[in-house]
């Protein structure tokens, strides 16, 4: 099975991103960390595993930030020429199958996974985690998969399906064994056959127990029933003259407390009250000091001006900078043209004439008397020519010192037009100079900023309520006050109680309401086993029907402890069995891992085992001379041994399946000898096997077939 194309919508930082696979090794690089490339893998497992409608958190932390929606996964593959589209949406819920061949449509996770653990080899994310999904920091970590590892492996050198394995009538025996002793050890709401027979046992025993006492107790009780009674009748008197008088002081306490609590709210209010006073003075005395600032309406106004002068002062600026600097090309054009006398010569009148009367010369001479004046004709033309250049250079000239004056004179009249506009916008805020304004918009910002502050405390005070609800309040709390103060009468203050003494009463009335109960609980007790033997007919024949069902409970007690211990033995030889067809699985496993790890570690470590209990590796090191755990070697060796453990598993395990190997970069302990061995091997392996290699660099671009540039387009090699 090989992926072909991947599309993932709002999952983590991938908000819409698509790539393409190609059979061989696929290479996703990523330039810098946090570039997608772990989400991507991610979106891998979840597109095959997870079920659209899980509700779990880590189903939920896929999302991408700040999107309402959850994501959507599409991935497309090839099994053996028979192309497949898989498609999730974990908003909706909803998952679709779809096969090139007319097979239909799937569209329930169930029947999904049925089918994608047909094509790949499992439908357990733990196994494919724990073998064809290797990451960089959990290359060593196989224990979360360890319970999916075995039965695989069992089922591989069984050669049985998932109902008929050893490991699962172990289960079965071993559950059935529990159900039985279930409430032995501890209780429990469904307790087990052997439990309930020793339960239902005690309580036959218990009752032949009681039927032989019963009368014995019930004459007892009789005489312990007139002395509780004698008891109680004193206990109930001195009772209610303890809580009347208690009651009463606990009545004046409330009245006391309900006065003091009123009168701490009238104090609060009275000063709240005048708080609230004191602020809105201090605010007509700011509102009256903003209106004396002449011409300063409001804070959007004075901001106004602000930026128009603002705006006029660096306009001044740009104009002054750039009137510097045509001066200066004015000054060095007119300079330039003093430095050209001859080209002035030449470019004048008096140039054009002297050239012209040459020319004119030349060409009468060579009419009239010689052919020898034809030298003075080239030479008049020559000069005529040089004459017109000079006068064409010089009119460039002074064309441009024209140009450059006349920019100047712009520049002056717009610094003469800026310098009224900012004169009228200082009389319209009734200022003379720039600092003048400056003083005054700083002296309105302060006062505007105090009144804005005790606005906000007079806010705060008043809580969106107004001076009067206040002012009611204050009436109301003295109301109430006065009434609980004509509460207080004259019998509730005679019978007060100091605080030791109201404690002591306390701790008195609950000692006798405790005593009081006992007592009546002891009645209580008493009445119901005179009136239990009283209605019960206890004698011979009664005790020899309990003697009978105690010999019959005891009897089939033993027959369910015989039937555990059959169960027992069972499970032991099983379980006995399915070790020692484990010690096959181990034998090819050690095989496989040996043959990766002496091309991963270029030959240092050939012998690998694996024990007999849980999926424990030790190597063979020629250097201590006897076997080694993998902690006891260095942290590439490490990686090189759980990396050919892992293939070893998927060669094993997944069989003629193939399933894609994802590697998040876990050759980075690996040095330059072992990671080119490693690497010729992934090539030679990747003609079975579909490889992508998750990595932040260039290291893996030569044994590449196809890579992935996260954030660009895929480049095919």
């Amino acid at each position: 099975m090989w992926l072909k194309r991947i599309e993932l919508k709002n999952f983590k930082r991938l908000v819409d991103f698509q790539a393409q696979f190609h059979p061989g090794i696929n290479v996703v690089k990523g330039p810098l960390n946090e570039m997608g490339k772990s989400t991507l893998l991610e979106g891998i497992i979840a597109a095959l595993f997870y079920n659209p409608k899980s509700t779990s958190r880590e189903i939920r932390d896929y999302v991408s930030w700040g999107s309402t929606r959850r994501y959507q996964t599409s991935l497309e593959f090839e099994e053996k020429g028979n192309r497949c589209l898989l498609e999730k949406d974990f908003d909706k819920g909803t998952v679709r199958f779809i096969e090139d061949e007319d097979r239909g449509e799937i569209d329930t996770f169930k029947e999904v996974s049925e089918k994608v653990a047909e094509l790949l080899g499992t439908k357990s994310d733990r196994l494919f985690l724990s073998s064809s999904c290797i990451r960089q920091s959990q290359v060593t970590e196989i224990s979360s998969g360890e319970k999916e590892i075995t039965a695989s492996l069992e089922e591989v050198v069984s050669g049985g399906k998932e109902s008929t394995l050893a490991s699962q009538v172990i289960g079965k025996l071993d559950g059935k064994i529990a159900d039985m002793k279930r409430g032995l050890d501890k209780l429990s709401k469904n307790p087990g056959i052997l439990a309930s027979l020793k339960t239902r046992l005690q309580d036959a025993l218990q009752r032949y127990d009681e039927v032989r006492n019963e009368v014995s107790r019930a004459e007892a009780q009789k005489v312990e029933l007139m002395q509780v009674e004698k008891q109680l009748a004193r206990i109930k008197e001195e009772y209610e003259k303890s809580r009347a008088l208690l009651e009463k002081n606990k009545q004046r306490k409330e009245i006391e407390a309900s006065i003091k609590d009123l009168e701490q709210k009238y104090d609060a209010v009275e000063e709240l009250l005048g708080g609230i006073s004191e602020l809105m003075t201090k605010l007509g005395k700011v509102n009256e000091a903003l209106r004396s600032i002449e011409e300063f309406e409001d804070e959007q106004q004075v901001s106004e001006l602000r930026r128009k002068l603002d705006a006029i002062q660096n306009s001044r600026g740009d104009i002054v900078k750039h009137l510097t600097m045509r001066e200066s090309e004015l000054a060095e054009a007119k300079g330039k043209l003093d430095r050209k006398k001859a080209a002035r010569f030449f470019g004048s009148g008096s140039g054009i004439a002297t050239a012209l009367a040459v020319l004119i010369g030349g060409v009468i001479g060579a009419l009239v008397v010689s052919v020898y004046f034809l030298g003075l004709v080239i030479l008049g033309a020559a000069f005529l020519t040089i004459t017109i250049r000079a006068r064409t250079a010089l009119i460039q000239d002074k064309t441009s010192i024209s140009g450059i004056e006349k920019r100047i004179q712009d520049m002056k009249l717009a610094l003469d037009n800026l310098g009224k506009e900012e004169k009228e916008l200082l009389a319209g805020a009734r200022c003379n100079t720039v600092g003048e304004f400056d003083k005054k918009e700083k002296d309105f910002k302060f006062r505007l900023k105090e009144k804005t502050s005790l606005e906000a405390q007079l806010k705060g005070m008043l809580r969106g309520r107004a001076v009067e609800d206040f002012e009611k309040q204050k009436r109301e709390t003295a109301r109430d006050l006065a009434v609980e103060k004509a509460k207080l009468t004259e019998d509730l203050m005679e019978t007060r109680l100091s605080p030791e003494e109201y404690i002591e009463l306390e701790s008195k009335v609950r000692g006798l309401e405790e005593k009081q109960a006992e007592l009546e609980k002891r009645k209580r007790y008493s009445e119901a086993i005179v009136k239990l033997a009283e209605e019960k007919e206890v004698d011979a024949e009664r005790q020899i029907k309990l003697e009978e069902e105690v010999e019959s409970l005891q009897k089939a007690l033993k027959q369910e402890e015989k039937r555990v211990k059959i169960y027992e033995l069972a499970r032991d030889f099983i379980s006995r069995a399915r070790a020692e067809t484990f010690l096959a699985a181990n034998e090819i496993l050690e095989k496989e891992i040996r043959n990766c790890l002496s091309i991963f570690t270029a030959g240092k470590y050939k012998q690998v085992r694996i024990n007999k209990e849980g999926l424990e590796l030790w190597v063979y090191s020629d250097e201590k001379g006897d076997w080694a755990k993998p902690e006891e070697l260095s942290g590439g060796a490490v990686d090189e041994l759980y990396l050919a453990f892992r293939l070893a598993l998927v060669k094993l395990i997944f069989r003629d399946k193939k399933p894609p190997l994802l590697l998040d970069d876990p050759f980075v302990n690996f040095d330059s000898v072992r990671l080119a061995n490693t690497l010729n091997f992934f090539k030679t392996l990747a003609s079975d096997y579909q490889i992508i290699i998750f990595t932040l660099g260039d290291l893996y671009d030569t044994v590449a077939d196809n890579i992935i540039l996260l954030g660009e387009n895929e480049r095919l090699l």
